[in-house]
Order: structure tokens, then C-alpha cells, then sequence
């Protein structure tokens, strides 16, 4: 087999590879986006939750700070205000259905994102299975090249041969540690 054919197979083997390598980071990015996604919407579950409880005049709760320590939530006025991270490190004062707002919109956003990463694995994907597919072709090619250039084995006999009954090998001696004898000895 010749060293042309042979390089363009091991060039189409390290395509595959690394395309397959770019599919699963791009599925890691996914999956962390969706995580964020589904953070966003228990956010907007929460706030919606809120809004509701406020125009029926029932609003409140606890937001826990941790150790088992919780803060009560009562607004002040018929809907409650919230701290929302706008972006940058830059906090701003929202009320909760402000808040709601960049929520949603935030996960319209990271929605957009996921698709995006779909669209692109699904390329990859694609490519990967024409690449792989070529890869199969030319091994293929390449092994009927080499079966055809070595001339076929003259048969000396038509039976297929058989192979010589052999003994069983005993098994080897076991020693214990150093030169102790054992039973087998």
C-alpha cells in the first residue's frame, strides 16, 4: 500500500477526531447554558409567584441567607423591590416585576445561545458522519487495492487443515516467598 492513500487516511482520522472533540465542548457550553436557562426560569417561577401574591395583597415570605437563617420579605408597598445584576458587576434596584422583565429577556437571550450551539453541533455532527463515511470508503478501497495485489495462496489441499491435538501444560510450580517449599514441591 502505498504512503498517499495511507496519509490521506490518517488525515481524515484526525479530522474525525477533532471534530468529535469540537462536539463534545460544544455540548459542555450547552449544557452550562442550560443550566444558567434553568436558573432564569425558577427565577421568573419566583417572581411571577410574588407578583401574584402582591396584587392578591398576601406578599411575603423568607429568603434564606444560609445556616439555616432566613430573612422575612415583606414589601413595603404593594410589590416589592429586588437587587438584579444588570451586567459588569452593576447592580441595580428593579421592582419584582422589572426583575421579571430582565429575566425573561435574559432567558430569551441564553435561549438564542442554546439554539445557536444546537445548530452548530447538528453542522458538526454532519460533517463528522461525511468524514467518517469517507474514512470507511477508503479503508475499504484501500484494503481491496492490497488484496489485489497479492497473488491468492495456491491450494495444496482441498481439506482445511487441522490443528494437532496438544497436551495440556502442566501448570507451573508455585513458590512462596524466598525458596520455602510448598506441597506442590
Amino acid at each position: 500500500m502505498s504512503s498517499e492513500p495511507r496519509a490521506e487516511l490518517q488525515r481524515l482520522a484526525r479530522i474525525v477526531e477533532r471534530s468529535r472533540q469540537r462536539l463534545e465542548e460544544l455540548d459542555r457550553r450547552k449544557q452550562s447554558v442550560l443550566e444558567v436557562v434553568e436558573d432564569h426560569r425558577r427565577t421568573g417561577a419566583v417572581l411571577t409567584s410574588l407578583i401574584e401574591s402582591a396584587e392578591a395583597g398576601t406578599a411575603s415570605g423568607h429568603v434564606g441567607i444560609g445556616a439555616g437563617v432566613s430573612l422575612p420579605l415583606a414589601p413595603s408597598d404593594a410589590e416589592g423591590r429586588s437587587i438584579v445584576d444588570l451586567g459588569s458587576g452593576v447592580y441595580g434596584e428593579r421592582t419584582w416585576s422589572g426583575a421579571l422583565e430582565v429575566t425573561l429577556q435574559r432567558q430569551k437571550d441564553l435561549q438564542s445561545i442554546v439554539d445557536e450551539l444546537e445548530g452548530r453541533m447538528s453542522e458538526l455532527e454532519e460533517e463528522i458522519a461525511q468524514n467518517a463515511v469517507a474514512f470507511n470508503t477508503m479503508a475499504e478501497r484501500i484494503e481491496a487495492d492490497a488484496k489485489a495485489e497479492t497473488p491468492p495462496a495456491s491450494p495444496v489441499e482441498d481439506a482445511p487443515e487441522q490443528p494437532e491435538p496438544t497436551a495440556p501444560r502442566p501448570a507451573p510450580r508455585r513458590r512462596r516467598f524466598g525458596s520455602e517449599l510448598t506441597l506442590d514441591d
